[in-house]
């Protein structure tokens, strides 16, 4: 009974689920079909070849559009056969040709992509392809580069590139959430409801950072939930926020908008500190060296990115003066972004796929959101609740991370033709929904006798099941 009862562990049960359908996630997604898949290989492959930055080329074209004046863009050197591939699995997202005419997205078969799994690496034959480049770091990808340098060895073709670096990110995403829901001493079911998400394991399983930054995010809060909960720690000491400050540090690496997640420092007690003033001094240092390093990224970043062509960009440096210029305008865009979108951020935050043209049904969304919640307000307790304070702070960082992701888009994107931000994905929120289902923690309601966890993991498998039949009918049906 005791070996069935750690078999069942909330970890364990993470475990296997996500392995089973983030193997099938990876494989029945076609190629290139994740959330800017292409550009997060390109880069993957620049660094592999040991590109730090990016190229640059002056044409009167892109590839598809011509322009009166050239333009300079940003570009990588990739293998044809790369090239040809990305090219071909453009046609299943919607897309505008040179023509500046409209396609629909259109279907594929598995024969279709048995018979791309004959184009040949072939490092030597490469051309230069215009492309937008992610403005992220090797830190970001260093596990698929140490991967993809070794595939280029033995000159894997592009297809089993894709699947295997689908897979590094699958491994990653799997190992940091199985330590989360190990690590939490508290609100493991809540972990492993939200990670067992759709969305959550189909972003596990396509070559990009959001695996990263969805694993190392909940693995800071279930590690800040062990420092405020665990008896056997008696005090922070160096090692505890030295840990802590890693992963706050490598969560700012992967993405700088998450940054406000470092004051989950002030969950941890008090009395847990050497003293006040060993406390304040060591949020003080975390703060400012993660502060530095976003302002010098940012920094290096607007002035790598002068001059460059951008069919969605805005001058970067013009469009955060005029935030200060132009306050109204910002605030405007901003508040009537949320009330228009803000459905759709939820419901985007557990079903999206595809060129975000596609997802389940907004009920079986809703329905499950019900179920955590009626989880967290009757079943996954701990014994001392989250007080006011607390659920203040929590509603702090949501709030803030939002806010600086929505601007972050207000600067980068052109707004849309009605005055909206553009940019903004629902997947952004949810490295924070751990801490938003969180303050629905009471200590006045008694637990149900029906047995919730047992009713959200059926739901959790049927939700599943409904996404992966709406990926195929999306992409082969």
């Amino acid at each position: 009974m005791l070996k069935f009862k750690k078999f069942i562990a909330p970890e364990n049960i993470f475990l296997i689920v996500c392995l089973l359908w983030g193997i099938l996630f990876t494989f029945i997604n076609p190629p290139f079909q994740g959330f800017d898949e292409v550009e997060h290989f390109y880069r993957v492959y620049a660094f592999s070849d040991g590109t730090i930055n990016f190229k640059k080329i002056t044409s009167h074209t892109d590839g598809i559009f011509t322009f009166k004046k050239p333009q300079t863009f940003s570009a990588q050197i990739i293998p044809v056969s790369i090239v040809r591939l990305a090219v071909e699995s453009k046609a299943l997202n919607p897309y505008i040709d040179e023509n500046k005419v409209k396609h629909p997205h259109q279907k594929i078969k598995f024969s279709t992509i048995k018979q791309q799994a004959q184009y040949k690496l072939d490092k030597n034959f490469k051309t230069i392809v215009v492309h937008m480049i992610p403005s992220y770091t090797i830190m970001s990808y260093l596990p698929h580069t140490i991967v993809l340098t070794l595939m280029k060895q033995i000159n894997a073709n592009p297809i089993f590139m894709i699947f295997i670096l689908r897979l590094c990110s699958l491994f990653l995403y799997t190992g940091l959430i199985y330590l989360s829901i190990k690590t939490t001493p508290v609100k493991k079911y809540l972990f492993t409801f939200l990670s067992l998400t759709p969305l959550a394991i189909y972003l596990g399983s396509v070559i990009s950072t959001d695996h990263l930054v969805i694993g190392l995010s909940f693995l800071l809060t279930a590690y800040t939930l062990k420092l405020k909960y665990d008896k056997n720690i008696k005090q922070i000491r160096l090692k505890e926020i030295a840990i802590f400050f890693g992963l706050v540090f490598l969560l700012c690496v992967c993405k700088f908008t998450y940054l406000p997640m470092v004051f989950l420092f002030f969950l941890l007690p008090k009395e847990k500190f050497l003293s006040i003033k060993y406390r304040n001094l060591s949020f003080a240092v975390i703060f400012i060296t993660c502060f530095l390093w976003i302002t010098a990224f940012l920094s290096y970043n607007i002035y790598i990115f002068k001059g460059m062509f951008s069919y969605y960009f805005k001058n970067t440096s013009q469009a955060m003066m005029s935030i200060f210029i132009h306050p109204t305008a910002y605030l405007t865009s901003m508040i009537k972004t949320i009330f228009t979108n803000i459905s759709e951020y939820v419901q985007r935050a557990f079903s999206d796929f595809g060129f975000s043209d596609t997802q389940v049904h907004a009920g079986v969304i809703y329905s499950f959101i019900t179920l955590i919640i009626l989880n967290t307000l009757f079943i996954d307790k701990q014994e001392k609740p989250f007080d006011l304070k607390e659920k203040s702070m929590f509603m702090f960082i949501i709030l803030t991370v939002f806010w600086l992701t929505l601007t972050a888009n207000y600067i980068i994107f052109v707004l849309s033709p009605n005055g909206l931000i553009e940019g903004f994905k629902g997947r952004y929120l949810i490295p924070v929904l751990p801490l938003f289902f969180m303050l629905f923690d009471n200590k006045k309601l008694k637990p149900l006798t029906i047995n919730l966890p047992v009713i959200c993991s059926i739901y959790a498998f049927f939700f599943l099941l409904i996404f992966t039949l709406t990926l195929i009918n999306r992409y082969y049906i």
